[in-house]
């Protein structure tokens, strides 16, 4: 079967099209982080972040905020597991009533936060 010119560009451009498509369909932003305190000053992040290949797929960033001020921000190559991520995070001891809002980013689409008061 030949082609003309104007069907075998717009076979192609329908060709593309769902190529970007099946890609954003499995992209998708972290479901969950949840955060956990120890008083001696480490954060603990848990990023759920379910993906097929988390050398692709994955949370390339975390961004803490302590009181709405960036405290630290760590930068991933991957995910260790096809679930998610979990990372301690240093920040210092904080005092009772601190707000702490982590925001997880994927590297395809989206960013996750959560937060916790320092008890």
């Amino acid at each position: 079967m030949k082609l003309s010119s104007g069907r075998h560009v717009m076979f192609l451009a329908v060709l593309l099209i769902a190529s970007v498509l099946s890609t954003k369909v499995s992209a998708h932003p972290p479901k969950e982080v949840t955060l956990g305190w120890n008083p001696d000053g480490n954060l603990t992040v848990n990023v759920r972040h379910g993906v097929d290949d988390p050398e692709k797929h994955y949370i390339y960033r975390i961004t803490v905020y302590v009181d709405n001020k960036v405290a630290a921000t760590n930068d991933f190559k991957s995910q260790a597991g096809n679930d998610g991520l979990s990372v301690v995070i240093p920040i210092g001891p904080q005092p009772e009533g601190t707000n702490i809002t982590a925001e997880a980013f994927c590297v395809i689409m989206g960013s996750a936060v959560g937060s916790l008061v320092v008890p």
